[in-house]
């Protein structure tokens, strides 16, 4: 039997210890042991950190080399035929060759009587192998309960998620198509309204137009009537007295009668009346499709608050960052590279770089503003230029007048004085329009612009001329008032 033992034990050499199978591809990681190639891969395919699974040394690379030797000497095992231990064997002390009776507490491991009696094992507690074993069988059954428990727990947790998961699921669906009927019953209102609004104005157009047609014939005959009149009575006027008398009282009696065939035209007021009511109706459809503009672009609502580390020194922000007016003297703040100076601006926190942002500003009874938005990189300091050329897409009030700072700048005519301005900004489409919000009117936009990588809102509640022009500006919050 002893013959047998170093056979066997060359056998393990040529074992890998993760298959528990002969070497296949044999390769050896950094620390010198050995593994098939497809077994050390996969196991580090599951592991975050890189170690052997032997000695449990941490590998620094993941170079694996061949081990030929080793593949050579698992050929030449298999060619020996080492036949599997008996169970009679397999319970043998392996060093002493004699039967595994007792078991040693403090090894853990199974040994024979002149163990026991050996130098490494004397000092240990050892107990006799079937009381130990039913010691640790007792053991092993309570971890065992334990670890069906905990699979039982985590089988139930589980179907718990996996419900979670279907619930959300079903919710998310119905959501998704609950939005999609609004936005289908929006886009049917709208194209409804819009067809609408359209076939009225097309049948206003065509009655409108076919009025001032007809008066416009009736005036050409009128105009031909009158010419030949003017011409005959020219001639009427140059004939000798007698024969200027003679035909006297039919020239009279027809005169009369085209006044009287005048009365059936119509008169200049009367066709100036009819323009303006013309006018009135398509300015009424104009309105109503501005209103639906606003109404859409409310939609898209953001909280638009101050930054103060760009508010030039004399402006007084709110604590909530969302109302500035103009403040008796400078603060004692530093003058940052970011805050304007000596031009009295405030820029907004947000940086809007894409999608689309509407936010609403109470203007209230200012006499002076500038509303808009503005390239981050602006240059805060000294004389600014308020136009696109500059970095800045603004509106603003002064002297009475609203404009636009376009190049040259553009007066904007308003049906009453906002006491709101709503700005709508459409950063993929290059627009950026402006509302007022108390009569739900379009009053400006920049279109096709070229926007710079980043925006930010901009803000000036202007000086306070002489008392008149004291209020704050203050940002809406939400969507602002309906």
């Amino acid at each position: 039997m002893a013959a047998a033992n170093p056979l066997r034990s060359l056998k393990e050499e040529a074992t890998c210890s993760i298959c528990l199978e002969y070497f296949t591809d044999p390769v050896s990681v950094e620390c010198g042991h050995a593994f098939c190639l497809s077994c050390i891969t996969r196991c580090w395919e599951r592991l975050e950190t890189d170690f052997c699974p032997q000695c449990r040394e941490i590998s620094q690379s993941k170079t694996l080399r061949p081990n030929r030797q080793m593949s050579n000497m698992v050929e030449i095992v298999k060619q020996l035929q080492i036949p599997s231990p008996t169970p009679e064997e397999a319970n043998l002390c392996r060093e002493h060759e004699e039967k595994l009776k007792l078991f040693c507490e403090d090894d853990q491991d199974p040994i024979c009587v002149v163990c026991s009696m050996s130098r490494d094992h004397k000092p240990h507690t050892v107990l006799p192998i079937r009381e130990a074993a039913q010691e640790y069988k007792k053991k092993f059954q309570s971890y065992l309960d334990g670890l069906k428990k905990t699979l039982e727990d985590i089988l139930e947790l589980h179907c718990k998620e996996e419900t979670k998961v279907t619930e959300l699921e079903a919710k998310f669906k119905s959501q998704r198509e609950q939005i999609t009927k609004e936005f289908e019953k929006l886009q049917m209102f709208l194209e409804e309204e819009k067809s609408r609004h359209l076939s009225n104005l097309e049948e206003e157009e065509k009655k409108s137009l076919q009025s001032i047609k007809e008066s416009v014939t009736k005036l050409d005959e009128q105009q031909f009537v009158l010419r030949s009149w003017i011409t005959e009575m020219e001639l009427k006027c140059q004939q000798q007295d007698v024969e200027l008398l003679k035909d006297a009282k039919t020239v009279l009696s027809r005169y009369e009668n085209m006044k009287d065939q005048q009365t059936d035209f119509y008169t200049l007021a009367e066709k100036k009346e009819k323009e303006e009511v013309v006018e009135e109706e398509v300015d009424l459809q104009i309105k109503i499709i501005e209103s639906l503009e606003w109404r859409w672009a409310r939609r898209f609502a953001a909280a638009v608050t101050l930054d103060p580390d760009t508010a030039h020194l004399r402006l007084v922000l709110s604590e909530d960052g969302r109302s500035v007016r103009l403040g008796d003297r400078a603060q004692d703040l530093p003058d940052t590279p970011q805050r304007f100076h000596p031009v009295i601006n405030v820029l907004g926190r947000e940086r809007l770089s894409s999608g689309r942002h509407y936010w609403e500003v109470e203007v209230g009874d200012k006499t002076a503003w500038d509303l808009g938005v503005c390239d981050e990189a602006v240059n805060r300091k000294g004389e600014i230029t308020l136009s696109p050329k500059g970095g800045y897409w603004t509106v603003w009030l002064r002297d009475g007048e609203y404009k636009a700072l376009t190049s040259p700048r553009t007066l904007l005519t308003t049906r009453m004085p906002p006491r709101a301005v709503g700005l709508f900004l459409d950063y993929g489409a290059g627009r950026l329009s402006f509302y007022n919000v108390d009569d739900r009117s379009l009053l400006f936009t920049f279109s096709g612009a070229s926007f710079p990588p980043t925006l930010q809102p901009f803000f000036c509640p202007g000086i306070y001329n002489g008392g008149t022009n004291a209020g704050a500006l203050r940002i809406l919050l939400g969507a602002g008032r309906e």
